[in-house]
């Protein structure tokens, strides 16, 4: 005979299957998460991207000249490719700067900046046209933005921002606020990179400046003035360019240790004074 099992009544619990951990938190870790392995994919695009970039043709570039142009303006300007000129002639014959078709434009924009763009157009905004106070300032500039054709730094930044917003997209669409949070995540790891960049363009740039004038004279006066007008290092931790006190610093401790000589600065071209 078979002994009954005593049925005892239990009440159910509704929580068996609820995560004892809080919504938001498993929400933080998740995107977290995602962003820690978008910036590893990233950063992985970046090593392919430098590899590939090596290896590319100037003459590919070129075909990109127009397009790039196009997105710019501006008008060729003959004074600033007389510096521009005067800058290459110094630049060893064995540099890859030398397969570059160099053409400098001047865009209406009050923005003060200049872009290197791909297959050796330099695009300078007549805000920073105004706020330079000799030739020599110019020709800084001008050597820095070559600085960046002779890494490739152009390239290089094209393949990065390509690579961002093909992984943000594929795995949030374009418009979401998940998107927003990994592409100013992977956009910081961006900004320190492209930093790296302008500090390696502006010795460049230094140095091409004294084997063309003969010193460093004009070198960092215009940083200086843009120090003077934007005090404030906050906005610079995410931004492209590292603040004009870190790249005066840099700039004389070069000129100290290469022990470059500073003269006077010549002025500037009537015709760029028609711009201020």
């Amino acid at each position: 005979m078979q002994s009954k099992i005593p049925f005892i009544a239990r009440s159910t619990d509704d929580t068996v299957n609820v995560s004892r951990t809080h919504p938001l938190a498993e929400l933080f870790w998740m995107l977290g998460g995602l962003v820690v392995l978008c910036g590893i994919i990233f950063i992985a695009l970046g090593i392919i991207t430098d590899l590939v970039v090596a290896r590319v043709p100037v003459k590919v570039e070129r075909a990109l000249r127009g397009i790039a142009l196009d997105q710019y303006g501006g008008e060729r300007h003959p004074a600033l490719n007389e510096i521009a000129g005067n800058l290459l002639a110094q630049v060893p014959r064995d540099s890859p700067l030398h397969d570059y078709e160099i053409n400098v434009y001047l865009m209406e924009n009050e923005e003060i900046n200049a872009v290197a763009l791909p297959g050796g157009n330099i695009v300078v905004f007549t805000g920073l046209v105004a706020q330079v106070e000799s030739e020599n300032e110019l020709a800084m500039v001008l050597a820095h933005e070559m600085g960046h054709f002779s890494h490739r730094d152009h390239l290089r930044g094209l393949g990065r921002g390509l690579g961002l917003a093909v992984i943000v997209s594929l795995l949030f669409g374009p418009d979401s606020s998940a998107s927003d949070l990994v592409s100013g995540s992977l956009l910081s790891f961006q900004a320190h990179y492209s930093q790296d960049q302008e500090a390696d363009a502006d010795r460049y740039g230094l140095d091409l400046l004294v084997r063309s004038y003969g010193h460093a004279g004009g070198s960092i006066d215009f940083f200086e003035r843009l120090a003077a007008q934007h005090p404030d290092r906050l906005p610079y931790l995410f931004a492209s360019h590292p603040h004009p006190d870190a790249r005066i610093a840099a700039l004389k401790e070069r000129i100290d240790s290469y022990g470059y000589p500073s003269q006077e600065t010549i002025p500037l071209d009537s015709a760029l004074y028609d711009v201020r």
